[in-house]
């Protein structure tokens, strides 16, 4: 063996364990366990909100009269619903990081977290449209103690949507990225099949 061989030799010997290193960097259990963590994470995110709504809501509008009465108080009524979410979505989440997805599931888990927050997000447009409905419907009643009401509803319900349209709008950005990483792999399989059965090429 020449210098120019051993010289190309020891090279070859020095980057293979960098590629080794590269193709172990992605791994699917890890990619699906963050999946749940990133979910569990926006449920705690989503409870902690509701909670402090409830409470705040409870406390003001029983304290208080007009407009401000009826904002606290719905914002406790809506976030009540919302806790129920939170704790149903966390214990899904929870059940989910209990069990193994291959390639394709793993595809689906992606895909539907995703669709969630876009549905969740028109859904979310749906609420503000509600409430500013509400809010007109105050300026033309005539009723002082039905306008307060339908204001105050109005406004919370805005609020409550707006909030919860940077909460789903941040959550889709979140998992868009981090799904990325899997189509971004899955891509580059070639999968065959033949009459000696089915074959699968991963390109690094």
């Amino acid at each position: 063996m020449n210098g120019p061989q051993r010289l190309l030799l020891a090279l070859l010997c020095c980057l293979w364990p960098l590629h080794t290193v590269a193709q172990q960097t992605f791994s699917l259990p890890q990619y699906n366990a963050d999946r749940v963590r990133y979910t569990q994470n926006s449920m705690v995110a989503l409870g902690s909100w509701s909670v402090l709504n409830i409470g705040v809501g409870l406390i003001v509008s029983s304290n208080t009269d007009g407009q401000t009465k009826y904002f606290h108080q719905m914002n406790a009524i809506w976030n009540t619903a919302n806790l129920g979410i939170a704790i149903a979505g966390y214990i899904h989440a929870r059940k989910a990081a209990d069990s193994s997805n291959n390639w394709q599931q793993s595809i689906d888990a992606q895909n539907r977290i995703e669709k969630i927050y876009l549905i969740n997000g028109a859904l979310d447009l749906t609420y503000i449209a509600t409430g500013l409905y509400l809010r007109s419907r105050g300026d033309n009643t005539l009723d002082a103690g039905k306008a307060d009401r339908l204001h105050g509803y109005g406004n919370s319900i805005i609020f409550q949507g707006g909030f919860l349209l940077l909460f789903d709008v941040v959550n889709y950005a979140i998992h868009y990225k981090h799904g990325h990483q899997l189509f971004s792999r899955f891509n580059r399989m070639d999968i065959g099949a033949g009459p000696g059965g089915v074959s699968m090429r991963y390109t690094f």
